[in-house]
């Protein structure tokens, strides 16, 4: 992504780019901007979107070749077509050959990087990842689009806000036109406001129900578990956020031995560091044989449910008593 914004900021325009990645809010953001590049405002002459698998290639190579309307470019915008997620023969023998008038632009949610096409790709013009943001990459925007409404926000509020949020910046850009609705009349915005606005992610409950297991506090898991029911999530989805945290808390242990610091085990893990650090307390408080045999735990309840020998709600209920009575 730093390439294709250098190569705006110094006009190294190219007739293809392929937008990857799972940030689809940066994706959109930067389609736009290659659009406005490329296409005058209002000419709809010039600019052609597909969206989805099904579309025709050859049709899509055929506008390609066609001159544009009385303008310099063609534009046309191919979202989440996997035409980089199979082979193409078609697509990979005309991007060489893509006409100096015309301008491609795929944003896809995932792409294979040793096909013809994306290698053309990358020969021709720009392959540009959207990786997931790191929690300075995070930061740096919700800070961004608070100045922006010349808004401010106390340390433990953003804080607390990122915990909240998500990683989806298309959630987090809602999210925070409540918050900043909610405190149109306030001097700034401290930890209540966001406690009033934004209902913590069931990720962080379940981070707070396994601090409850492994303090052996069985009444607390199992109102956790009760108010996480209560707001519509599935028992069974419920089980396999447990045991995916379990996981977590496991490798958060192996690497914190290894004196791996919280950033890099985000990077490591593919997560955001706020996620890696809600998990080391939980790692502090138990033992990997203990970790381990409860993740052994899940797997068994999610078996017996999926054959149909407990009940899903009451299996998981079960699931949580064991885990707070089992052994550290």
């Amino acid at each position: 992504m730093k390439q294709l914004e250098a190569d705006i900021k110094n006009k190294i325009y190219k007739n293809i780019y392929v937008l990857y990645g799972p940030q689809s809010y940066n994706r959109k953001r930067y389609e736009k901007v290659l659009v406005s590049l490329f296409v005058a405002k209002g000419d709809t002459m010039n600019l052609t979107y597909y969206y989805g698998k099904k579309i025709d290639i050859k049709e899509v190579i055929d506008l390609a070749q066609t001159m544009p309307f009385m303008a310099e470019k063609r534009v046309i915008v191919l979202e989440n077509t996997e035409l980089f997620s199979h082979s193409c023969e078609e697509l990979a023998d005309y991007i060489p050959n893509i006409s100096e008038t015309t301008c491609l632009i795929f944003s896809e949610d995932k792409i294979d990087l040793r096909l013809r096409q994306t290698k053309a790709a990358k020969s021709k013009g720009t392959v540009a990842e959207f990786a997931d943001l790191s929690d300075d990459d995070l930061r740096d925007f919700i800070l961004k689009r608070l100045s922006r409404e010349h808004r401010q926000i106390t340390a433990n509020a953003l804080e607390m806000f990122m915990q909240r949020c998500g990683d989806d910046l298309w959630q987090v850009s809602g999210e925070l036109e409540k918050i900043i609705s909610y405190t149109f009349k306030k001097d700034g915005i401290r930890p209540e406001d966001v406690e009033a606005v934004m209902p913590p992610l069931p990720e962080d409950r379940i981070f707070t129900m396994i601090d409850a297991i492994l303090d052996h506090d069985t009444k607390k898991a199992v109102g956790l578990y009760a108010d996480l029911l209560t707001l519509r999530n599935e028992p069974i989805s419920i089980l396999s956020l447990i045991r995916e945290q379990m996981r977590l808390i496991l490798h958060a242990m192996q690497m914190n031995e290894e004196h791996v610091s919280p950033k890099d085990m985000a990077q490591t893990l593919g997560m955001r560091e706020t996620r890696v650090k809600m998990a080391l307390p939980a790692a502090r408080k138990s033992s990997k044989i203990d970790i381990r045999h409860k993740i052994e735990m899940c797997a068994d309840t999610d078996e017996r449910i999926k054959s149909g020998l407990l009940d899903p709600r009451v299996g998981v209920e079960m699931l949580i008593v064991e885990l707070c009575i089992g052994g550290s």
